[in-house]
Order: C-alpha cells, then structure tokens, then sequence
C-alpha cells in the first residue's frame, strides 16, 4: 500500500491513460473528480452492495481538491476512500490518491446527498447504509448520527 493511504481501508488502483492528459502532459484537474467517481462507486459496492445506478442514490453536493504533486501518463494512481461523517441525508466522504512511488497527488473531500431522482428531493441515509459504513470505517455515534 502507497505511504498515506494506511488509514484507508478501501483502495481502488487505476492506470492513467492517455484520454486524463491535459496539453502540458499532466493528468487533468477534472480528471480527479472522476478517479474519485470512480473509487467512490466501488466504495459503495463493497460497503453498502450499491451496484446499479438505482441503487446508488445519492449526489455529489460539494467537493474540494487539494492538488499535492503531479500525474502523468504510465503512473498507477491509488485511491483511497473513507466516510468521516454520515448524517442525516448525506454523508462526507475523504480520499487520498498516490502515485505507486507513494507519493500523495491529491486530498479530496465530498459531500454526498442521498436523492430521489423520481422526485428530484433529497432523501435521508438508510438505516442499512448507516450502520453498514459505520461499521466499516470504524464510526462511532456521534459521526454516524
């Protein structure tokens, strides 16, 4: 596991393809919300058995990107994904991606916001996914509730 990822328990490792390069070489700044996407949805199949887009049923509501160090093409970016909080109707999650040398390149918080998208309305955490990230990521109640 890459230096800095040990307190994430989920990982997810993706190639860098030619398509994430910007005209400088560099992966995309855009492109990180979408290694995050990714990891995010693969979090939430292992954590809460979210596999279709049914059942995945929330939106990003807020993100931050802290861009540490650069990416290029042939690197191996790690992502690492937690829940840090879940509250009523959405949950914030953190992750950190790296390099294979160990390298953290970016920090990124989001804020999730379970949704209906039969009536366009937020909707609150199911109890099951609660306790399943709780338990999971190792929350207690004060961060779960």
């Amino acid at each position: 596991m890459s230096a800095g990822l040990e307190e994430f328990r989920f990982t997810l490792s993706q190639p860098v393809v030619l398509r994430d390069l910007d005209a400088f070489g560099h992966v995309n700044n855009a492109v990180y919300l979408t290694f995050a996407e990714n990891g995010r949805v693969a979090y939430l199949k292992e954590v809460v058995g979210a596999e279709t887009y049914e059942q995945i049923r929330n939106i990003i509501a807020h993100a931050t990107i802290e861009f540490r160090a650069e990416a290029t093409y042939g690197d191996v970016v790690t992502v690492g994904v937690r829940t840090d909080r879940v509250g009523t109707k959405s949950f914030h999650l953190v992750y950190r991606m790296a390099r294979q040398d160990g390298t953290t390149i970016a920090d990124i918080e989001s804020v999730q916001v379970m949704f209906d998208f039969a009536t366009g309305r937020a909707i609150e955490v199911p109890d099951e996914w609660r306790a399943q990230i709780s338990e999971y990521d190792g929350l207690d109640r004060d961060t779960a509730a």
